[in-house]
Order: structure tokens, then sequence, then C-alpha cells
């Protein structure tokens, strides 16, 4: 074959080759054009949602403290000597002048007999020196002198009756038994109580409360509102502001307030208790539940069936519910489905 033939033979090997890709392609192209293309749509996420209701607000701070005695008074003998009755212990309730230990009597009762004694020989001695003067045989300033000694006496033998009923160690007050470390046999001195008592009937808590409230609180005074509560559903009562302290502890940045509790019953000194401070309520405002609000305390509302993000921002809060953002408040909050959505993103609102 010639060389001639050769390129004609190439050239329509290449346009039956072009021809064959193109009937090809023309193939594919009415093949996918025929085709019935499926495609998914995601279904849009459900939520729900609450407008804002009217209610009161109240802004208050919860902190702890520890119950306290508003009196605590240590009983320390008037005389010393070796206890010889000691029938009190912690926890006892006591009424005043009830008698709590008794120290050993007989050296008190040996010296109100010598100032018995001594108190009658004088008695005696003035008696007949009255006479002796009347018939001018005794001088007045022997009067006097005897009359003295005389008074002396009287004074010594009441201090030997008030020792001795000294060693009868009472009560000064009514209340609870905190402390009773003694036991008979025990010395009991002038220096050294045998029991402390506490007035669990006036109760007290002492509160350190964050310096950022003081001017706060100092204004308020007594119409801040305080109540107590004991833990895992303990007892609660209210309380009476009794002070507020003047200065702010520079080391612990809190000041002290001290309150009176209302009622002492189920209330034990040292108990841990939490003490909500209300200083202000917001009255007739739009409210929101608390559980509305993510945990990083931003929100969403819906309208017109798409889900808008509003940042956290410092809303009062009190008893699971706080104050919806200003200008929102006849919009539909979502209450559950907020922690899934996105800004901007479509939702369908669920019946509850």
């Amino acid at each position: 074959m010639s060389h001639k033939g050769n390129r004609l033979a190439g050239v329509l090997k290449f346009v039956i080759f072009a021809i064959i890709v193109i009937l090809a392609v023309i193939a594919l192209k009415m093949f996918f054009d025929s085709r019935t293309v499926e495609t998914y749509t995601p279904a849009l996420r459900s939520v729900v949602v609450t407008r804002a209701e009217r209610r009161d607000l109240a802004q208050s701070v919860t902190l702890s403290s520890y119950v306290m005695s508003d009196t605590m008074v240590p009983v320390v003998p008037f005389v010393s000597g070796t206890i010889e009755s000691y029938d009190v212990k912690a926890g006892d309730r006591v009424v005043k002048d009830q008698v709590l230990a008794v120290i050993d009597k007989e050296p008190y009762r040996l010296q109100l007999a010598q100032a018995e004694a001594a108190a009658s020989a004088y008695d005696s001695s003035y008696d007949r020196l009255v006479r002796l003067s009347e018939s001018g045989a005794a001088t007045a300033q022997e009067l006097d002198t005897v009359r003295s000694q005389r008074d002396a006496a009287q004074a010594q033998l009441e201090l030997a009756q008030l020792q001795l009923s000294y060693t009868d160690v009472k009560a000064s007050v009514s209340g609870t038994v905190i402390m009773a470390d003694s036991s008979v046999g025990a010395p009991a001195g002038t220096q050294t109580p045998v029991a402390v008592i506490a007035d669990t009937d006036h109760l007290t808590v002492d509160i350190a409360v964050p310096e950022k409230y003081y001017a706060l609180f100092s204004q308020a005074g007594d119409d801040l509102t305080i109540a107590i509560a004991g833990q895992n559903g303990g007892p609660t009562t209210g309380a009476s502001l009794v002070s507020i302290a003047p200065y702010i502890d520079p080391s612990t940045k809190t000041f002290t307030m001290k309150a009176a509790l209302d009622e002492s019953e189920g209330f034990t000194i040292g108990m841990y208790v939490k003490v909500t401070i209300t200083y202000a309520v917001d009255e007739n405002v739009y409210a929101l539940p608390e559980s509305t609000m993510k945990a990083d305390g931003s929100l969403y509302y819906v309208e017109d069936g798409v889900a808008h993000y509003i940042a956290p921002y410092d809303a009062v809060h009190s008893d699971g519910w706080f104050a919806a953002p200003a200008g929102y408040e006849d919009k539909d909050f979502v209450i559950d489905g907020q922690n899934t959505i996105l800004d901007g993103e479509s939702v369908v609102v669920k019946e509850m």
C-alpha cells in the first residue's frame, strides 16, 4: 500500500473514532436527562415555645452561715473548793437558778460558825457597854469602838452566809448547756467555768456578705427580708436584722450582717443554714421560666417559623423565673429544643 493510502486509512479511523465518541456522549446525555433524580430534604426541627408572664421578681442573694446563740454565759463559781455533786451534761436544758454543781460545804460551814460566834460575842459586849454607858461607867469612845467591832463581825457573818450559799453553783440564765467539762472530785475555782449555757430561745446568725452589697444593704436596713433554712428540707423561719458592721474586712472583702431568728424551734447552735436576703422586688414585670434559658444564658425565640438568637444578658432571677429581655415581651420563646437549633434555622412549633 502506498504512503498516500496509509494516510487516508488513518484519517478514516480517526473520523470513525470521533463519531463513536460523539454518539457515546449523546447517548449518555440522553440517559441522564431521562433519569428521575430523587432529592432528600431534611425534616425541620420541632420546638416548644412559651410567652413571658407578668410576675413579681424578688432580687435576693443566698449565703451560708451557722446558728449561734444571742447569749452564751459561762457559769463560774464564786468560791473555790472540791466539787461534791455535778449533775449536768452538754445538751441539758436548764432554768435560771437551777443548781448545776455543789462545792464541798464543810469549810464554809465552819467559817460561818466562827462568824456567828464572833458576832454573838460582839453583840453581848455592845449590849453590856450600853448599860455601863447609861450609868456613866463607860465612855462614848469605848461604846463607838465596840459598836464598830460589832458591825464588822456582823458583816463577816453575812459574808460567811453568802459564801456558804455560793457552794451551790447555779445557772445564771435559762438555756441549753453547751459545755460541761467538770466532774465530781474535780477542783472548782473562780477563774474556770463549770459549764457554759447558751440561750437557745434567742438564736442568731452572722452572715459574711460580699462587699458589693454593702451600700445596698445599708440603705435598705430594716426593709431587708431575711429567710433562714436548714439543709435537706430542714426547718425554716424568718429573721430580723440586728446590725450591719460599719466596716468591710479587707482580707475577705466581706462585711458581717447579724440577724435574729424569728423562731428557734428545730434549730440548734452550730447548725449550718442557708440565709436568703431579699433586697428589692420588681413588681408586675414580664418574666420567663428558667427552662427557656440555655446554660450560657442565651435564648431563642421563633418568629414566622424561624429561630432567632438572643445573646446572654444581665437578668433578674427569682424562684425559677427571670426578667424577659426588653423589647421581646411578645415573642414566642423556645422552652424545649433550644439546645439543638441555630440562629436563622427554620423550625416547626410543636404544641405541648
